[in-house]
């Protein structure tokens, strides 16, 4: 036997909704003021990964087993955390699709994949980046996995889709070019051609063209001519190459520089995994000195891998004769990438899966460990770092060095705008939300309600900043929004404290970030996809449904509050949403019914007809409110759908989950 049933018309409860095809307009973002109050930073922290032999995380260790300093002077150690990051005992429960959490996430970690395409040969590493791909399909659910290639090619940000970076990495390939090879000059030679090493010069001139006085001998002029061609050739050549491992070596180094710069100065660790061949740094100290200044600003951490090329290499058409020096002075340049980024180097010899296998046995642990600043080493300036075990036979990966600015002078535009930057979300204010996506009345655009919920302390006094950002595929802002100070509510309340902001977009497919900090420093961030498109239902465009179990208001000028986790707790559901028509008789022979069905259920529980009555003066909108009774159906997940018909013929639906939950 059904409950009761109560029916609204659109004039109930519609009237003062947030969101119309009545209104006058979308509501825009102000104009961000200077904010109110700053966050501070007390401790400065410090990923550690401590590998056993078998390249496996020591587990075991706690602050006293640690020794920071910093310029060679000893710092307070005041927390040693390990984190695992090993694949949970049970499977967890999938996230909602209502809304956005930063509660109960898994420890994800955060990988990029780097690929200097400009040192591998075409074809010579297709074995590697097998092997990457299926590294990438053994992490965790939660980790994030983001694909650069250097110096250009494919680019896939931070993302949990590891299908869409396998599918990449099967795809690459290397684009080296080999350079001349008229001449069996190796990169080394050619440094010390570049350097004036008259020594070499002379013994690589003499092998490749033979003997200078001998030449002259016997001949008149051709020997000798020829002679001298040569060795203008074998100069020309060295000079080349020279300056195209140079051009190489810029090309990984600007390449790394920007990445560092895109991952932001977030204190979540990272983790790059560079493959390349080689890389010559040599006259790039310079620029080596300032990547190391950007890694312990990104809190990264750099390993490489070298697949080693073989000795038979037909990539070449004359293969070098110093191929062990030239080994050596590629190689020289990746050990400084991985001592810069407190990584280590591994050679791919043979077979690439035992590399990768030993790097992620590497990255299923660390420690992240707290320590208290001196004054001195807040100017901003970098300041070298080094951390130690009480521990025989192990190694340690840790950054070299660290910068911090000076104490409390952040100001919460700067953390938010961290946050929105961040690839990661922060926990530490527990943050929920969800969007409502409708037609603006006045363009073709669309008016995005951003619901959400922070679970704030319960101080009249406290403070909370709050920013949205909207990023659309390509990466460019759609829309954002700053507000400098969301006061606490007026009286002391433990539940969540309720914000409501309206962005005007164009339609499309966008990521939202949002984040809040309040005056202690603790954040928190959400990251959400948003699909902001009206959707089709033969002669009209239906908005998204609008749920909620509260009004605002009395009678006609009640309002919904819009439900952001979807746990109603209230004795009715309250639903809205909009049509439009190009053609407003199309709405002469169209009807609306409202139902609650069970998840995964067929037949509804709850079902009442709705009006579509006009709100205001446009004759192409429509809008459809209704009420439906929740005092008879038990607590669990169930949907509200919104039936459209044109002439008792079904033209199309707008549905929204929710759970009753235990009044």
């Amino acid at each position: 036997m059904k409950a009761r049933t109560t029916v609204s018309t659109a004039r109930h409860l519609a009237a003062a909704v947030l969101l119309s095809c009545a209104a006058a307009g979308a509501q825009t973002p102000p104009v961000p003021q200077p904010p109110r109050f700053s966050t501070s930073v007390d401790v400065v922290s410090v990923d550690v990964n401590v590998i056993d032999r078998n390249a496996r995380p020591v587990r075991d260790l706690d602050a006293a087993d640690f020794t920071i300093t910093v310029e060679g002077r000893a710092r307070k150690i005041v927390s040693a955390q390990f984190i695992s990051v090993t694949a949970p005992a049970a499977a967890p429960e999938p996230p909602a699709t209502d809304y956005t959490t930063n509660t109960g996430l898994p420890n994800g970690r955060l990988i990029a994949v780097v690929v200097d395409r400009g040192s591998i040969a075409p074809v010579r590493a297709k074995d590697v980046f097998a092997s990457a791909a299926r590294f990438v399909e053994r992490l965790q659910p939660s980790d994030r996995v983001a694909l650069y290639s250097i110096p250009s090619g494919t680019a896939i940000d931070f993302t949990t889709d590891h299908d869409a970076v396998e599918a990449a990495l099967h795809r690459m390939d290397g684009r080296a070019d080999s350079g001349p090879a008229t001449k069996s000059i190796g990169v080394a030679e050619a440094i010390q051609f570049e350097r004036g090493n008259s020594v070499t010069i002379e013994d690589v001139t003499s092998r490749e063209c033979g003997n200078m006085s001998a030449a002259g001998q016997g001949s008149t002029s051709g020997g000798r001519g020829d002679t001298m061609i040569c060795r203008a050739m074998v100069k020309e050549q060295a000079a080349t190459m020279a300056a195209y491992a140079h051009e190489r070596a810029r090309n990984t180094l600007t390449g790394l520089f920007n990445l560092l710069g895109h991952l932001g100065t977030g204190e979540t660790p990272k983790t790059i995994v560079l493959v390349s061949e080689g890389l010559v740094i040599d006259g790039d100290r310079f620029a080596a000195a300032n990547l190391a200044r950007a890694v312990a600003a990104a809190h990264a951490t750099i390993y490489v891998l070298k697949p080693e090329p073989s000795d038979s290499d037909a990539s070449q058409q004359r293969v070098p004769q110093e191929r062990a020096r030239d080994r050596a002075i590629l190689e020289e340049g990746l050990t400084a990438m991985a001592r810069i980024g407190g990584g280590d180097l591994f050679r791919i010899v043979a077979d690439p899966d035992f590399a990768f296998a030993r790097l992620d046995s590497e990255l299923s642990g660390y420690y992240l460990l707290g320590f208290e600043p001196e004054a001195a080493d807040r100017d901003g300036k970098s300041h070298a770092i080094s951390v130690k075990v009480r521990r025989d036979d192990v190694s340690i990966r840790s950054r070299l060095e660290f910068n911090l600015g000076p104490a409390g002078k952040r100001s919460a535009l700067d953390t938010i705008a961290e946050l929105l930057r961040a690839p990661t979300v922060a926990t530490e204010l527990p943050f929920r939300l969800t969007t409502y996506a409708f037609q603006d009345p006045e363009s073709p655009k669309i008016r995005l309600l951003v619901a959400m919920e922070v679970e704030r302390a319960a101080d009249a006094n406290a403070k909370m900043a709050m920013g949205i950002v909207l990023i659309k595929p390509g990466g460019d802002v759609g829309a954002n929004f700053f507000q400098p100070e969301i006061a606490a509510p007026a009286k002391s309340t433990s539940a969540p404290q309720r914000s409501f902001t309206t962005l005007l977009i164009e339609p499309g497919p966008y990521t939202l970030r949002a984040a809040v900090v309040d005056s202690d420093g603790r954040r928190g961030s959400v990251e959400r996809p948003v699909r902001a498109f009206m959707t089709r239902m033969g002669p009209f465009r239906a908005t998204q449904a609008l749920i909620g179990d509260q009004t605002q208001g009395q009678g006609e000028g009640a309002a919904i509050v819009p439900t952001i986790t979807g746990d109603l707790a209230g004795d009715q559901l309250h639903m809205y949403f909009e049509l439009f028509a190009d053609d407003p008789r199309a709405f002469e022979g169209a009807a609306v019914a409202v139902d609650i069905m069970a998840a995964g259920g067929a037949n509804p529980v709850e079902s009442a007809p709705v009006s579509l009555l006009p709100t205001g003066a446009d004759p192409h909108c429509r809008a459809a409110t209704g009420s439906l009774s929740l005092g008879l159906l038990s607590p669990g997940a169930y949907v509200a759908r919104a039936v459209v018909s044109l002439g008792g013929r079904n033209v199309g639906q707008v549905t929204r989950p929710f759970r009753v939950v235990k009044r």
